[in-house]
């Protein structure tokens, strides 16, 4: 449906998301101008495979003969299968590592700028410069930015009118609702729907980069199916209040099934089935310095949202009706 919406609309460029893997996956139908291939890590298990080969394998399935492919992958194990994909099918493979170099790495409030280099015509030789600056927060941020960069340079060498100022100006207005999403500051609320041990290992370093000495209250929630052992004993530890809830969503584990499972991990531990009861809680009883942060599910972070921009909404009218009768 969305191919075809897609082609009624005469879209110049659609950015098409692999739904799970790629080599099986229904958006493999496509013949792609330039395909990326972003971190490889555990998840999905079930259907990808239990290695990181195995499942690089599957990932490395979008790659099709004379392609053009951008590779964000570090892991050894998964770049060796990428590169063996792409010779076997004759793609053209460009890594960010061999590619980029990145200068002048600055952090504000989580929020990264630094300069970044790229080779010339993405060949040898270091030529082109750009300052950029993003928005979205967290370190794991530039290396997203820096295969978007590659890919858009890529596809203006295919003939697409993508200037370098248009990347520089591109990419700070990015949005990513749920992804180290900040809804407040004081105190600080943040939504992030991570949940896989590699994105709850980048949640772990932004609290260490950014938010060191200031109490976390956590609330968590799941789906059956995630590696919430592992998830938990990454997180858990570290906050001061862990309140388990639960999405209305029939893949969600119970909040007391939760409880059962990863209370161990905790200090403190509260159990609110209901997530904007779970929020409500939180903000009760954070300080002006803590911070609330929400993970552990995308169905989750989607309850939440709804939850606060009910309660935004709400203390708009009953302002704005005081402003009216006063």
């Amino acid at each position: 449906m969305a191919f075809d919406f897609f082609a009624r609309a005469s879209v110049e460029i659609a950015v098409i998301e692999v739904g799970l893997g790629g080599r099986l996956d229904s958006t493999n139908v496509i013949v792609p101008e330039v395909a990326a291939i972003t971190q490889i890590d555990f998840d999905h298990e079930n259907f990808l495979g239990h290695s990181i080969e195995e499942i690089a394998a599957e990932k490395a399935g979008i790659i099709k003969p004379g392609a053009c492919v951008v590779s964000a992958a570090e892991n050894p194990a998964a770049r060796e299968v990428i590169r063996r994909r792409a010779a076997e099918q004759g793609a053209r493979l460009v890594e960010i590592d061999e590619v980029c170099r990145v200068s002048r790495l600055s952090a504000e409030d989580g929020r990264y700028r630094f300069q970044v280099s790229l080779a010339d015509d993405l060949g040898t030789g270091f030529a082109r410069e750009l300052e950029i600056a993003l928005t979205l927060a967290g370190r794991f941020q530039v290396r997203n930015a820096l295969t978007a960069i590659v890919a858009a340079r890529l596809l203006a060498q295919r003939g697409f009118a993508i200037s370098d100022d248009a990347i520089i100006q591109g990419i700070p207005s990015v949005r990513w609702p749920g992804r180290l999403e900040r809804l407040q500051e004081t105190p600080a609320v943040y939504l992030d729907g991570t949940h896989n041990p590699a994105g709850a290992r980048e949640v772990l370093s932004f609290w260490r980069e950014h938010l060191t000495g200031r109490r976390i209250h956590l609330i968590y929630g799941a789906m059956r199916d995630k590696a919430i052992d592992e998830v938990a004993g990454l997180l858990f530890p570290h906050a001061a209040t862990v309140i388990l809830t639960q999405s209305p969503q029939p893949r969600s584990l119970s909040a007391q099934a939760l409880a059962e499972m990863t209370s161990h991990l905790a200090g403190t531990v509260e159990v609110i089935r209901e997530p904007g009861a779970a929020l409500d809680r939180a903000l009760e009883i954070a300080e002006p310095d803590d911070v609330i942060f929400a993970t552990g599910s995308l169905y989750l972070v989607g309850d939440l949202r709804r939850h606060w921009d009910a309660q935004t909404t709400a203390e708009y009218a009953r302002e704005s009706r005081k402003t009216f009768t006063s």
